[in-house]
């Protein structure tokens, strides 16, 4: 398994042109638009690079902030909420480079991922970390940590922060090192 890093994306500093992850919505993201995102600060991208090589980019997230419904929530999750939009942590993207796909790299991204979510959630609200899974095999991925569907399309899952906040069962335990 390769050493990695997750890191702050720098346009400067990393290189992704050479990214690819075999669905090109994403390639194109990390390879041409994610450095107007970061200037507009509409989501922050977090890089994964080899300890050896830190300015190739091996796979990458992006987070910004959202809303969901409150009547796309289960009705157990909206017990006792307001009737209007939660807000929540939109895990926007997660990609791994074909090259580095099967070593848990995706796995070390969403951990890194909710754990910025939890530690958001300590300076503002933060009901839940958010995903619209590309497809089915990527909702198999994330309901495998714990995601579950809400009520307006079954690829579109939440992950109540309560629980990222109390930690993880099973693999994802302990992030330990990469």
């Amino acid at each position: 398994m390769t050493e990695f890093r997750i890191e702050p994306f720098d346009k400067k500093k990393h290189q992704r042109s050479s990214f690819c992850c075999g669905k090109p919505p994403l390639d194109e993201f990390i390879r041409t638009l994610v450095s107007q995102y970061e200037k507009r600060r509409l989501g922050r991208t977090f890089v994964a690079v080899p300890t050896d090589d830190r300015r190739s980019v091996i796979g990458y997230y992006t987070l910004a902030s959202s809303a969901v419904a409150c009547a796309n929530l289960p009705p157990d999750a909206a017990k006792r909420l307001p009737r209007h939009p939660v807000p929540v942590v939109l895990l926007a993207r997660l990609a791994v480079d074909q090259r580095f796909q099967g070593q848990r790299l995706g796995e070390a991204l969403l951990v890194d991922a909710l754990q910025r979510a939890a530690e958001l959630s300590k300076s503002l609200g933060v009901f839940a970390v958010e995903v619209l899974a590309a497809d089915e095999q990527a909702a198999t991925f994330y309901a495998k940590y714990g995601f579950m569907p809400l009520l307006d399309d079954p690829r579109h899952l939440f992950f109540p922060i309560s629980a990222i906040v109390a930690g993880f069962s099973g693999s994802c335990a302990d992030q330990g090192k990469h």
